[in-house]
């Protein structure tokens, strides 16, 4: 199937690009060859020690050491941004090449389909305020709390199949029986400054996988499993609640208070053919979980202080309107919109 990139998508490896490995120059990330680099320090008489230092610290750059920096780039991409920063989010990479997890796209369908199941059965929405309620034995949860929570409800939501007597159990789980690998490369990306609306000139550079672009992903649905599970999964069901979902997403964000330009490019994204997703970082809490309905609930604001979602970290206050935190590109793009058709 073909895989469409519809805005800029960021899946974190983890790692990071840091001050010594880039150098922005206008519209260009050039990134270099620290060896190659610190042979020039020592050339200089310099330590390199304090060198590293310096410009790890922001106190120096590398351009006050070299200002010809051909005989030590190693490539160059564009930079979509204006503000430099001293280290930038890197994308997941196979032999240095980009490309889209088939782990990603499962994920957004599975939360998808959490969502479909607890708007179309509010006993599924009630469960979860009432399971919280249950869990606050105290002025919040933990983390592992959560984690016990989102198990439960995948479990109830998932797992409803005998195979193995556990419940819980992985072997039970519907999505078995959906495959999709990872996507082929993608060559065309970028460095994009992401600005946090509601944090005042706060932004990060990111490595982004540039839109209008394609790539392959295969999927198909194992019937020898689901006949094992005995139950049942198709595409137009699939079809129907990735699209749903979207278009709860894309309702939701064009309320908040975001550029006219960002609001527009939301939008456009539900034009796109086929399965329409979001995936990866900086997509927020609407896009990775089943938030826009439970902020339906009645008893949402008392059960999401006792979650600490929306709580200032530094006075300890929430916020009254949450989620604040809005992430768009430089160019007022939304992050993580991919399409998914024949």
């Amino acid at each position: 199937m073909k895989l469409e990139i519809l805005t800029p998508v960021h899946i974190g490896s983890g790692n990071k690009y840091l001050a010594l490995d880039y150098v922005i120059k206008g519209n260009k990330v050039v990134f270099i060859d620290p060896m190659k680099f610190f042979e020039r320090i020592e050339k200089m008489g310099l330590n390199p020690v304090e060198v590293a230092r310096g410009i790890g610290q922001g106190e120096r750059s590398i351009e006050d050491y070299v200002s010809e920096l051909s005989d030590i780039k190693t490539r160059e991409i564009p930079f979509n941004g204006r503000n430099k920063r001293r280290e930038i989010l890197m994308h997941i990479k196979s032999n240095e090449r980009l490309y889209i997890p088939g782990s990603s796209i499962k994920g957004a369908i599975r939360t998808a389909i959490l969502w479909k199941v607890a708007r179309d059965n509010r006993d599924t929405l009630n469960w979860v305020i009432n399971y919280i309620k249950e869990l606050v034995g105290k002025k919040s949860l933990s983390k592992r709390d959560l984690i016990k929570l989102d198990d439960r409800l995948e479990e109830r939501v998932f797992r409803k199949s005998c195979l193995v007597e556990k419940k819980d159990d992985p072997k039970n789980d519907l999505l078995r029986a959906l495959r999709v690998s990872d996507s082929t490369f993608l060559d065309s990306y970028s460095v994009y400054e992401v600005k946090f609306l509601g944090m005042r000139n706060f932004s990060v550079l990111a490595e982004c996988i540039n839109p209008e672009q394609s790539a392959e992903v295969e999927t198909n649905i194992d019937e020898f499993t689901l006949h094992y599970l005995k139950t049942r999964l198709d595409f137009d069901y699939l079809l129907s609640a990735t699209r749903e979902f979207a278009e709860e997403i894309v309702g939701v964000e064009t309320e908040r208070n975001y550029p006219e330009k960002a609001k527009k490019e939301f939008r456009n994204v539900l034009k796109a053919k086929g399965v329409v997703l979001r995936i990866g970082w900086g997509t927020g809490w609407y896009s990775s979980t089943i938030g826009a309905l439970l902020k339906t609930h009645p008893e949402f604001e008392s059960v999401r202080k006792k979650l600490g979602l929306g709580r200032n970290p530094r006075i300890r206050r929430f916020s009254r309107n949450f989620p604040l935190i809005r992430r768009i590109t430089f160019d007022n793009k939304p992050l993580g919109w991919i399409a998914v058709h024949e």
